[in-house]
């Protein structure tokens, strides 16, 4: 059997408009709802550490400026207390220094030791009145 085959209509072409180029559109620059919000909290966040570090030193600087002004009303009370204290205690190694009883060998070693202990006390003394000035040019600056 033969089949026929039927000859295919031909369509003609439709004309096409020419193809034209697009531009490519500028999009308009978006800003990120995250990095927007992001900046003024990290600001804020470095600002609030900021001023906590700052406000530990000035509370360090009052307490020390407190300190310094405590010192400077009771220096007067405390040298005066030290004084007294170094009386009593030269009084008392005097008196525990001539009543040492030693045979005629040490009695050459006991003045040499005695003179050294006056030595000593003179040394006190010196260094007793230079925290005197010392106190005193505190105290007036």
């Amino acid at each position: 059997m033969a089949t026929t085959a039927k000859a295919s209509a031909r369509k003609t072409a439709a004309k096409k408009a020419p193809a034209r180029k697009t531009t490519a559109k500028r999009a308009a620059p978006r800003k990120t709802v995250a990095a927007s919000k992001a900046a003024p909290k990290l600001k804020q966040s470095a600002e609030k550490a900021l001023h906590i570090y700052l406000g530990i030193i000035g509370k360090g600087i009052d307490t020390v400026q407190e300190n310094i002004e405590s010192v400077r009303k009771d220096s007067d009370k405390y040298v005066k207390s030290y004084e007294k204290r170094g009386v009593q205690l030269r009084k008392k190694l005097s008196k525990r220094f001539d009543n040492l009883d030693i045979s005629g060998e040490f009695d050459e070693a006991v003045e040499d030791a005695k003179e050294q202990m006056v030595k000593l006390q003179d040394q006190f003394e010196d260094v007793v009145e230079t925290a005197k000035d010392k106190y005193k040019a505190a105290k007036a600056a």
